[in-house]
């Protein structure tokens, strides 16, 4: 009987496994969108990073440069919600190093045409 061979692969010549979460993040600070894609995640965490009772009057709708664009349902909300700007900022950007928001502008929404009308200024 003629002696049989095994072709066994090294493991040396296997590539190592990598999270996807890990190569997502790579391509995307390769593209240069990192950072706008980190910011955009504000809008989708929004109801946990402000909770329910702010959610329910106070949606995010762009975010264009770090300034973060949100239409409340009423002037008394806005003026409420510019008071609380010190604690949003730092709820939105708990644990960020990448996509800090630095400024929110809060906008009347007039039955979804939400127009900036920032009583509190945005210094």
């Amino acid at each position: 009987m003629g002696s049989s061979i095994r072709m066994v692969e090294s493991k040396k010549n296997r590539a190592e496994p990598e999270a996807l979460g890990g190569l997502v993040q790579a391509t995307l600070a390769r593209l240069g969108i990192g950072t706008r894609v980190a910011r955009a995640q504000v809008i989708a965490d929004w109801p946990e990073l402000v909770g329910p009772h702010i959610a329910d009057v106070a949606r995010p709708v762009r975010i264009r440069g770090s300034t973060l664009f949100v239409a409340v349902e009423s002037a008394a909300w806005r003026n409420e919600l510019s008071l609380m700007r010190p604690q949003l900022m730092r709820k939105i950007n708990a644990g960020r190093s990448e996509g800090r928001i630095e400024r929110i502008l809060f906008l009347q929404d007039d039955g979804g045409n939400a127009e900036a009308r920032d009583g509190a200024g945005e210094r």
